[in-house]
C-alpha cells in the first residue's frame, strides 16, 4: 500500500500510463488499484497482486476492500506484462468484466483496466471493450 495522493487529475489513459511507467518495467506480473475521490484525484495506489512471469492472480474481494475503507468514488485497475506486449489476454478480460460486475454492485465503478508494459499500454476505455 503506498499513499500517494496526486493533485493531478488522473482522468485519461495517457496520464495514468505515465504515472505507473515505472511500474511497467517490473519483472514480474503484478496488479494495482488506484482510489480516486470524486475529482478523479488518487487517494491511494494499491499493490493488489504480485504475481509470476505470466500470471498475477486478482479477485474482486482484495480490490475492492481498501476502495471501500477508503470511501473511494471510483477505482482504476492497473496490471503489467513483463513480456513488453500490452495486449489483453483472454484471462486479463475475464478478469475486468468480473471487476467491473462487483464495482457496479458496490457503487465504486471500475473507471478503466489497463495493460501496461514498457512498449506502451491497453485501454479497456479506449479500445471499446468496457
Amino acid at each position: 500500500m503506498v499513499k500517494e495522493a496526486t493533485e493531478e487529475k488522473l482522468n485519461s489513459p495517457e496520464k495514468i500510463s505515465r504515472f505507473m511507467q515505472g511500474e511497467a518495467k517490473i519483472d514480474r506480473e503484478c496488479v494495482w488499484v488506484l482510489h480516486l475521490n470524486t475529482k478523479l484525484k488518487l487517494i491511494e495506489k494499491e499493490l493488489v497482486s504480485i504475481g509470476t512471469l505470466d500470471a498475477a492472480p486478482v479477485h474482486p474481494r482484495e480490490v475492492f476492500k481498501r476502495a471501500i475503507l477508503n470511501s473511494s468514488s471510483s477505482i482504476i485497475v492497473v496490471h503489467n506484462h513483463p513480456s513488453g506486449d500490452p495486449t489483453p489476454t483472454e484471462e486479463d478480460m475475464k478478469v475486468a468484466k468480473r471487476l467491473r460486475q462487483a464495482g457496479e454492485i458496490l457503487d465504486i465503478p471500475v473507471k478503466d483496466f489497463l495493460v501496461i508494459s514498457s512498449k506502451g499500454y491497453t485501454s479497456f476505455v479506449e479500445k471499446g471493450m468496457w
